[in-house]
């Protein structure tokens, strides 16, 4: 006959002690959006957001002061640049793609 056990161990329950009997915390990896891949498709993403932006401020600001031939011009650039929000995910999506092909 097999000795039957009241009760069995829940892996997830058990915990590591150090010398002084206090228990340890468990090593938990980091979330997977703080790997250097997902900081970088942040990163270009914010700077395209702060590039566009300030453009955009720039052109309200020159149209509220009447220099309508640069407000124009900011607002080219300001649509020409906005391309610059993508650039993190489409970076992304290339080595993603790149990786299975």
């Amino acid at each position: 006959m097999s000795e039957e056990r009241p009760f069995g161990l829940d892996p997830g329950r058990i915990t590591d002690v150090g010398r002084d009997g206090k228990p340890l915390p468990p090593e938990v990896p980091p979330p997977e959006w703080l790997s250097r891949r997902h900081r970088l498709i942040l990163g270009l993403f914010a700077l395209g957001g702060i590039v566009v932006g300030a453009l955009a401020g720039a052109t309200i600001a020159a149209f509220a002061s009447g220099a309508r031939g640069w407000a124009a011009v900011l607002a080219l650039m300001t649509l020409a640049a906005s391309p610059l929000l993508v650039l993190g995910p489409v970076q992304d999506w290339w080595r993603h793609r790149r990786k299975r092909g």
